[in-house]
């Protein structure tokens, strides 16, 4: 029955319908155990690859009898091999079809294009968000939100990521929950950032040269990080992660989703964890007090002339806040958004049998776009139809209006990468 449902819900693109679908089954208890175990950001089940099992045994556990099981995993009761050989038992015994079920639990994607703000509007606060603060958009409206003197800090082009370290022992998540396998590499280093501290690093990875001289180019860099969030990454990779941090949320306040101390104490501290551990993986965040626009906008204007992304302009007093802020500003050179995959289109001549396009829109549906270019071979052979619900980055020269359907679209968009960090679009609101 599960398992119906959530191939009903992975056979649309449109938001409205799969919100449909869960109204309809809104009082499906079991539904919303499944959800709750695949989507709850804090909940990580420890098994990086799912274990063969036997399809033709006598069934001998329910679904719901199954999913209490996997706390044995969750909780850590069960580690290792053991976990292994218990996860492969349980499988075993569970009907073909909720076996299906719980291995997307295990793996944290249900596979069918919902995020938990999805599920949330029809259960209220069913699953907990992951807590994240992001910056708002420039324009003239929000500019008048910075009160000068005000912090210039450089904009990275890496994974966004939390180090949550607590009861000495650390977790590297994405920005929407997902666990970051980095092979036990800079583990050490954060558990001497914290000293002790229940508290979560905030900040951006980025992935070394094999010379570890240099940070590679932002895609294929976020192409070996996306390979730790699917746990296929190799130690040499994990061996060249980099973090540069520019936050430091005491763990009870993190949870909670507001921390009041003022941003200049808790970049304070970040100051003091990097200076105390002296790591070459652990670096600050480039930061510059500035008394104006004027000098904000010259040092954005100095960096893109340097080729890098941007700057983010931040209130010294501002509190954190898991939500997305006025008091901290994006300057972008390039005009960039993230869209949800809704088409797969084939490709001619030299592409067919292979990606030729990925059709994606904005959360809200009113922007909609064919994105045709960007894409190198690799790209085109690796892009496969399963990708439809999942997030893309695009690049783009405006805003326009899709002369055929007269609706919203993007002039020159540019594919840039898919985002296995990212659950949710942006919405047309979010798109200048």
């Amino acid at each position: 029955m599960i398992y119906q449902i959530l191939d009903e819900l992975a056979a649309t693109s449109s938001r409205l319908e799969k919100e449909s679908i869960l109204r309809r089954e809104k009082d499906n208890d079991l539904l919303k155990k499944v959800l709750i175990a695949a989507l709850c950001p804090m909940t990580n089940y420890y098994i990086r690859k799912i274990p063969k099992y036997e399809i033709d045994r006598p069934v001998m556990l329910t679904l719901e009898k199954a999913l209490e099981k996997l706390s044995q995993l969750s909780s850590r009761k069960v580690t290792g091999n053991s976990a292994i050989e218990y996860l492969s038992l349980l499988l075993s015994e569970v009907e073909p079809e909720d076996a299906i079920v719980i291995t997307r639990v295990i793996e944290k994607d249900l596979r069918c294009g919902v995020s938990e703000k999805t599920v949330n509007k029809i259960w209220p606060k069913l699953i907990m968000e992951f807590p994240v603060m992001l910056c708002a958009q420039y324009d003239d409206k929000a500019i008048a939100n910075i009160k000068f003197p005000a912090y210039v800090q450089l904009k990275l082009d890496g994974m966004r990521f939390n180090a949550i370290c607590r009861n000495n022992t650390v977790e590297f998540r994405s920005r929407n929950g997902k666990e970051i396998n980095v092979r036990g590499h800079l583990e050490k280093e954060f558990l001497e950032l914290a000293a002790g501290r229940e508290c979560v690093f905030d900040g951006e990875l980025l992935v070394f040269d094999e010379d570890r001289y240099q940070f590679l180019p932002r895609q294929t860099s976020n192409g070996i990080l996306s390979k730790s969030l699917k746990g296929t990454i190799s130690d040499n990779e994990c061996s060249r992660i980099g973090a540069t941090l520019w936050d430091c949320i005491p763990y009870k306040n993190w949870v909670t989703g507001k921390c009041t101390i003022p941003y200049k104490a808790r970049l304070q501290e970040v100051r003091e964890s990097v200076t105390r551990v002296e790591s070459d993986k652990i670096s600050m965040v480039w930061n510059e007090i500035v008394a104006d626009l004027e000098s904000a906008k010259k040092i954005f204007e100095k960096f893109l002339g340097e080729g890098q992304e941007g700057t983010i302009l931040k209130n010294i007093g501002s509190p954190w806040e898991s939500k997305r802020v006025k008091h901290q500003i994006k300057f972008k050179g390039e005009l960039e958004c993230d869209l949800k995959i809704v088409g797969w289109e084939e490709g001619t001549g030299k592409n067919v049998g292979r990606l030729g396009a990925l059709v994606a829109e904005s959360s809200d549906s009113v922007v909609r776009v064919s994105i045709g270019s960007g894409y190198t071979d690799a790209d085109r052979d690796s892009i496969k139809p399963d990708c439809i619900g999942g997030i893309v980055s695009v690049k783009y020269n405006a805003r326009i209006k899709d002369k055929k359907t007269g609706g919203d679209s993007l002039f020159l968009p540019i594919f840039v990468e898919i985002r296995l960090d990212k659950t949710e679009a942006d919405s047309s609101k979010a798109i200048k």
